[in-house]
């Protein structure tokens, strides 16, 4: 009686662990990159500014930053944190209504920062890893 006590208790144990594997699955990387969408420029209503192929430059009070939104939706950082450029593929933009959203990949996870699109300048608020932060940009 006691061996199939014993061997219960191990095979309880394996159900258990594949049980809770789904609980702890780390997202997927995305299986399209580079589908966002840029600036339409059709809106109408101001926040439809086309924003691709400007330049930007500001900080987020931790980090200071200099990029291009591209048109195909990507951003190219030519400065971050006075250590020179970077291109990461998940880096992107999108316009959404009158809203623009800035998604930078970093080691410590996504800031990700969303308002009101604009030229000249731009203060966007933070979410996920950024949140409690306002990223303030100029262009030019």
């Amino acid at each position: 009686m006691k061996t199939s006590r014993l061997l219960a208790l191990p095979a309880i144990a394996a159900a258990a662990v594949l049980t809770m594997t789904g609980c702890f699955q780390l997202p997927g990387a995305p299986t399209s990159p580079g589908t966002t969408t840029p600036a339409d420029g059709g809106s109408g209503d101001g926040a439809s500014t086309e924003l691709a192929g400007t330049s930007w430059s500001g900080g987020d009070g931790g980090n200071t930053m200099s990029f291009t939104l591209n048109a195909d939706g990507s951003i190219d950082f030519s400065e971050w944190n006075d250590q020179g450029g970077f291109d990461v593929p998940e880096d992107t933009w999108v316009v959404s209504g009158s809203d623009v959203t800035l998604t930078i990949t970093t080691n410590e996870g996504n800031l990700v920062y969303t308002g009101p699109a604009a030229t000249g300048s731009m203060s966007l608020t933070g979410s996920g890893t950024a949140a409690g932060q306002t990223l303030s940009i100029t262009q030019g």
